[in-house]
């Protein structure tokens, strides 16, 4: 084949006679040829990929926890103070249980613990039927010192209103005696008017003078009756006074020492409970599995370890009725995200391959859908999302998916091109808000027109 074949120029013919090792590393037409082709078919594939669809994600990491908080993996504490003093036989880490299930024993470190407290609780019995007779024997007698109080009172009333009638008895003979002493003082002054004229003689005088001073005399008697008899009511409402105060004072007596023994019954009665409670925690000694589960830690050893109340004893993991996976997503994605969203799951230990922004293709995913979203973060600025299986998808086995089995996810957010989500990557934009939402106005977005799912594994 000549130069002039090929198309080359006479110069680059030369050019080659010239350098033979040029000759000897030159590409033949056909490589050449083939070059182009694929330069041209990587340049439109740019091209295309720039326009293709792509699903954004929130991507979060967790495990595998049980969807009913019950049933998640639990500590079992020592209700009371005391000595491990036996285990079930036969219950070791990894032993599956039953709910009800004996899992070991406490004993009280006081060996007649149980006797003492009988004994003390029966004295307290006896201290509180004590108080309950004296309380009932002290409210009879508010009762029976009230019906004296008001016989008292009603005798010295009656007392009272007799002394008053004396007085007023005296009071109305007053005016009789004072008519009568004014009636001799004037039958004595008109006898000695006529014995000064020598009418009448000094001795009818001097009777007269003396009928007036026995009447004058016995006006006096009178008026200091009534003094006395005053004297006498003020007397009498002054006794009347003082047995009411009296009888009143030992019916508040009384009343008081009721009340002081209705107390002592409720203190009785508080000393009752205290000592029942810690009964009813010896009855509790026998520790039994709560559900059904596995013995996951049990840190504890018979027939010598000391616990006290609030200390593990053992830690269970419940059979889990339905699986759900916890997921913690940063802070920039946690927004977009909303309860119903489809979730694309791989967990550890089971072989998957995952492509981001193209679901359909991923091998080995599990899909889930969002049930609810924590209201605060961990304090890392995490927040956690709750998953449980999508309806359409089996999740793995429970053998394969333990409690505690760490899980990559891809919450499906937008669907938008390529070539936005590489320009919104250079930028560090955050992934587009959902359309229904009222973000979903943002001009920036690349795919708010495009509509369409894309379709994910089943």
């Amino acid at each position: 084949m000549t130069t002039h074949q090929v198309g080359l120029p006479s110069h680059w013919s030369m050019r080659r006679s010239q350098l033979p090792a040029l000759k000897l590393v030159q590409s033949s037409y056909r490589a050449q040829l083939v070059a182009k082709i694929l330069l041209g078919l990587l340049l439109l594939a740019i091209v295309a990929m720039t326009f293709a669809p792509w699903q954004q994600s929130a991507r979060g990491t967790g495990r595998v926890v049980a969807y009913v908080p019950q049933e998640r993996q639990q500590t079992i504490t020592s209700p009371v103070k005391g000595v491990v003093a036996e285990v079930a036989e036969g219950v070791v880490e990894g032993s599956r249980v039953e709910q009800g299930q004996v899992i070991l024993e406490i004993r009280p470190q006081a060996a007649d613990l149980a006797e003492q407290l009988r004994a003390q609780l029966n004295d307290v019995k006896i201290k509180q039927e004590t108080a309950r007779i004296k309380a009932e024997v002290y409210a009879q007698n508010v009762v029976d010192f009230a019906a004296a109080r008001d016989f008292a009172v009603q005798a010295a009333q009656e007392l009272l209103d007799a002394a008053e009638a004396k007085r007023l008895a005296k009071q109305e003979a007053v005016p009789g005696y004072e008519a009568k002493e004014w009636q001799a003082r004037l039958n004595y002054e008109r006898q000695r008017g006529l014995s000064e004229k020598g009418i009448k003689s000094e001795l009818e005088v001097e009777k007269n003078k003396k009928d007036w001073d026995v009447a004058k005399a016995e006006l006096e008697s009178a008026r200091r009756e009534v003094v006395a008899a005053e004297k006498e009511v003020k007397a009498k409402e002054q006794e009347l006074e003082q047995k009411r105060r009296e009888a009143q004072t030992k019916v508040d007596y009384a009343r008081a020492m009721e009340q002081d023994a209705l107390g002592q019954q409720a203190t009785n009665q508080k000393e009752m409970r205290d000592v029942e409670i810690k009964l009813s925690e010896l009855a509790r000694l026998v520790i039994q599995a709560p559900r059904d589960g596995t013995i996951f830690r049990m840190p504890v050893y018979e027939r010598g370890q000391a616990v006290k109340e609030g200390d593990p004893l053992f830690t269970l993991v419940p059979d889990a009725g339905e699986p759900a996976v916890e997921l913690w997503l940063s802070g920039n994605d946690a927004p977009l995200v909303r309860p119903g969203d489809h979730v694309r799951l791989q967990f550890e230990g089971w072989p998957a391959i995952q492509f981001a922004g193209w679901p359909s293709v991923a091998v080995g995913t599990f899909g889930g859908e969002v049930t609810s979203i924590d209201a605060s973060d961990n304090g890392q600025g995490k927040f956690r999302i709750l998953i449980k299986p999508a309806s359409r998808d089996a999740w793995p086995a429970e053998r394969f998916l333990r409690q505690g089995v760490r899980a990559n996810g891809w919450v499906m957010l937008q669907q938008v091109t390529l070539g936005y989500e590489i320009w919104r990557q250079i930028n560090g934009f955050p992934p587009v808000v959902a359309e229904d939402e009222p973000d979903s106005t943002d001009k920036s977005s690349g795919g708010k027109d495009d509509k369409s799912k894309v379709k994910l594994p089943k």
